[in-house]
C-alpha cells in the first residue's frame, strides 16, 4: 500500500492540498457520519439521491484524473486503480465483480458504514443506507472502465453493516445518462478564485510542517484503515462534502420559498452541518496536537493558551482547510480567524458564484473545535476522545459563532468570529 504522501501534493499559493488535479480534505469518520445523518434527517428518502451523486460527480473528477494522467485505459486496470485508491485514501476496502452489464461490488470497513458503527459502539443500527460514498465510487468507477453513450452506472446499498449486517453490499446497473458528469473540484477553480492580487501565503509554523509530513507518511492497513491515534482518518475530495452541504441547503430553500416555517429547516441543517465539522476537527487535530512524533518534534503542549490557538491553525491547515491564521484571540472569550482560501469557499464560487450570506458551516466548525481545544482541554491531564468532545458539547461553554467577512462577498479573506454567548 503506497503512502499518503505518493499521491499528495499542495496546491501552490492557496495552502489547500490535491491529489492530482482534485482538491482534497483530511476528514474522519465522525464529521462523515454526522453530516450524512443532518443530509438524511433534512431529506428524508431523497437524501440518499443527493449523497450518492456527490459521491459520484467527486469521485468520477477524481477517478478520471488519475486515470487519465497516467495513462490507464483498459477496464480491469481501472477497476484495479480504484480498488487500490479506495484503500490508499483510507476509505476501506472494495471489491468489484462487474461486467459492462453491470454486477456487484463488496465493501468492508467502510469509512462511512464502518465508522457509524465505531462511532455508536454497535448501540444503535440505522434503518437506512450508510454508504453513499462508496455506492457513488463504485458507480463512477465502473462508468469510467466502461463507457457506454446511453448511460452511466448506478449502485444502491442492499447489505450495510450499519444496518447491522456482516458487509457492505452494493448492486450496479445502466441508467440513462442525462446530465454530463462535473469537473470536481480542481487547482485550478482555486487558482482562479485567488486571482492576481491575492494576499501572500504566510509560512506555516513548524508544527504544521510537522503534520504535514505526519499526514503525507500515513499508510492505510491491509483493511484500508488510517488511524492517527484513536482516530479514523481519510482523505476525501472536497467537492463531495461542499455539493452535499450546499445541494442539500438549496433544495431546502427551494422549498421553504412562500412558506414560513421552512426557512428555518435550512438554518437547522446549517447548524447540524457546522457541528458535524466541530466534532470531527476536534478529534483530527486534538489527536495530532498531542500525537508522538508531533510532541518529539515540537515539544509538549504550550501552557500559554495563544501559542496552543496558533499551533492548532497550523494543523488545520496542515490538513487542508487553507492557510488558517490566528487574527485575534482572548483565552476564554473570544476567537477571530481568517483564512485567504478554504475548500468551501473555492467549491461556491466556482459552482454558484458569489453570495452575501454565511456559506461556509465547515469552516465555523473548524474555527469553534479550535476553540475547545485551545480553551477547554487540559492537556496532559485528559486525553483527546469522543467521550471528552461530548462532555464539553453538553456542559462545556457556549459558542456563538458568526461568519463576518468572506471572499464570496468581496473580501480579501475568510473571517469567523467565535465568542461565548
Amino acid at each position: 500500500m503506497m503512502n499518503l504522501g505518493t499521491i499528495l501534493r499542495p496546491v501552490a499559493g492557496a495552502g489547500l492540498l490535491a491529489v492530482s488535479d482534485q482538491i482534497v480534505l483530511g476528514a474522519t469518520h465522525h464529521e462523515s457520519v454526522l453530516l450524512d445523518q443532518a443530509v438524511s434527517d433534512a431529506l428524508g428518502s431523497e437524501g440518499w439521491a443527493v449523497r450518492r451523486q456527490a459521491a459520484f460527480d467527486a469521485c468520477f473528477a477524481l477517478i478520471g484524473a488519475i486515470a487519465k494522467r497516467l495513462g490507464i485505459e483498459g477496464d480491469r486496470e481501472i477497476l484495479d486503480l480504484a480498488t487500490e485508491l479506495y484503500a490508499t485514501l483510507g476509505l476501506g476496502q472494495i471489491r468489484f465483480d462487474i461486467t459492462a452489464t453491470g454486477g456487484e461490488v463488496v465493501g468492508s470497513d467502510l469509512l462511512f458504514g464502518g465508522g457509524y458503527q465505531e462511532r455508536y459502539g454497535g448501540k444503535s443500527k440505522l434503518r437506512h443506507q450508510a454508504d453513499a460514498f462508496a455506492a457513488g465510487f463504485a458507480a463512477a468507477a465502473a462508468s469510467i472502465a466502461y463507457p457506454s453513450d446511453w448511460g452511466s452506472f448506478e449502485a444502491d446499498e442492499t447489505r450495510c453493516v450499519a444496518k447491522g449486517d456482516g458487509v457492505c453490499l452494493f448492486s450496479l446497473s445502466r441508467r440513462p445518462l442525462t446530465f454530463r458528469p462535473g469537473d470536481g473540484l480542481t487547482r485550478s477553480d482555486a487558482e482562479q478564485l485567488l486571482g492576481p492580487d491575492a494576499p501572500p501565503e504566510s509560512d506555516s509554523l513548524p508544527i504544521g510542517k510537522v503534520t504535514r509530513d505526519i499526514v503525507a507518511s500515513c499508510v492505510a492497513s491491509e483493511r484500508g484503515i488510517i488511524r492517527i491515534s484513536d482516530c479514523r482518518f481519510a482523505l476525501l475530495p472536497a467537492s463531495y462534502r461542499s455539493q452535499l452541504t450546499f445541494d442539500t441547503l438549496h433544495l431546502l430553500e427551494k422549498r421553504a420559498a412562500g412558506r414560513s416555517p421552512a426557512p428555518r429547516l435550512g438554518h437547522l441543517f446549517i447548524d447540524l452541518a457546522r457541528e458535524a465539522s466541530r466534532a470531527g476537527m476536534f478529534q483530527l487535530l486534538g489527536s495530532l496536537f498531542e500525537c508522538a512524533p508531533v510532541r518529539d518534534a515540537v515539544g509538549p503542549p504550550p501552557e500559554d493558551p495563544h501559542e496552543r490557538v496558533e499551533q492548532l491553525s497550523s494543523i488545520a491547515g496542515a490538513v487542508g482547510w487553507g492557510p488558517v491564521s490566528v487574527l485575534e484571540y482572548t483565552p476564554d472569550q473570544r476567537l477571530v480567524i481568517g483564512v485567504s482560501m478554504t475548500p468551501e469557499a473555492v467549491y461556491y464560487a466556482a459552482r454558484h458564484g458569489g453570495t452575501p450570506q454565511s456559506r461556509m458551516p465547515g469552516l465555523q466548525g473548524l474555527a469553534e473545535a479550535i476553540f475547545y481545544l485551545a480553551t477547554s482541554v487540559q492537556w496532559g491531564a485528559e486525553t483527546v476522545s469522543l467521550d471528552l468532545y461530548r462532555r464539553l458539547a453538553l456542559d462545556g461553554p457556549d459558542l456563538q459563532v458568526e461568519e463576518t467577512r468572506s471572499i464570496l462577498s468581496g473580501d480579501r479573506e475568510c473571517e469567523i468570529v467565535v465568542s461565548l454567548r
